[in-house]
């Protein structure tokens, strides 16, 4: 069932969120999702609502639980995303290891689906898709776009969580640690107080909420990566074990994985910013902190 959020944006709730924005002639499907029959709720709700309308689809990011239910849309549909992104979205191998690092087992995936590389339309981040605002919000994923719609609905994807999620996970993912922090500060400076709020995973926010929890997440990184400072000595995956162990989660496989990306974001930082250098021996790659 659709909620009204703006003038002319709908909710859909789920993990992730979709949101239904209305033009003259045009259904915008933002993230789709990724469960089996969400195609077949999406094209039942655009029908029931909007006569004569093309659908077309606007994607925050290329990971899976974002994307997934394309397959189950219309193949006439023409899906939006990033440059940065589109390569890892047409191939699921490159796919993988931009989101695993390397080939996984498959127990460990997440469900990958293929997608046809003809179907996709990139935009640039910062530009406009027929009156919606693509925001440059990169650091959960190397091309992470925002979409900010004309009736003030801002739509954040997974440039920043909340704290049901972060409490599962322990550490969220980010690829690129300085471009999510950078992220989060823009969110401030945009975030005006008419605009609606809708994260990837969590609720429909005003700005003053949305707010708070971005303060919590620029907190979080600067706490991890206080946390990573401290753990001088240690190899990337035993780091992450001790970050998701104080963090007091269930460590699996796929958590160490995932943590790990967000680690070596962290790590490459400090390392450019001079307050790591690595050595190498029988455990692996070793980090070490200067001055100690």
């Amino acid at each position: 069932m659709l909620q009204r959020l703006g003038e002319r944006t709908y909710l859909i709730k789920g993990s992730p969120n979709t949101l239904i924005h209305e033009t003259a002639d045009k259904i915008f499907v933002i993230d789709p999702g990724s469960e089996k029959d969400r195609g077949n709720i999406i094209t039942k709700e655009v029908t029931q609502n909007f006569e004569n309308r093309k659908i077309e689809v606007l994607l925050s990011h290329s990971h899976s639980d974002h994307v997934a239910a394309l397959a189950t849309l219309d193949q006439d549909i023409t899906p939006y995303i990033s440059e940065q992104e589109i390569s890892a979205l047409i191939d699921i191998k490159t796919r993988k290891a931009l989101t695993y690092s390397a080939s996984a087992p498959s127990k460990m995936l997440y469900r990958f689906v293929d997608h046809s590389p003809e179907r996709f339309k990139p935009f640039k981040l910062g530009s406009r898709v027929e009156g919606v605002e693509v925001v440059d919000l990169r650091g959960h994923s190397l091309g992470h776009a925002g979409f900010l719609t004309s009736d003030g609905v801002f739509y954040t994807g997974d440039s920043f969580f909340g704290d049901r999620l972060i409490s599962s996970v322990g550490v969220p993912y980010y690829a690129d640690y300085e471009g999510a922090v950078s992220s989060l500060l823009k969110l401030k400076e945009l975030l005006c107080d008419d605009y609606v709020v809708v994260m990837g995973h969590g609720l429909v926010m005003d700005c003053k909420e949305a707010l708070n929890i971005i303060d919590m997440n620029i907190r979080l990184m600067e706490e991890m990566k206080e946390r990573v400072l401290g753990l001088s000595g240690l190899t990337e995956q035993e780091i992450t074990y001790r970050l998701l162990k104080s963090a007091n989660v269930n460590i699996t496989e796929s958590s160490l994985i995932l943590g790990g990306v967000t680690v070596r974001a962290i790590l490459s930082y400090l390392a450019n910013e001079g307050a790591f250098q690595t050595k190498v021996d029988e455990r692996g790659i070793i980090w070490m902190r200067v001055g100690r």
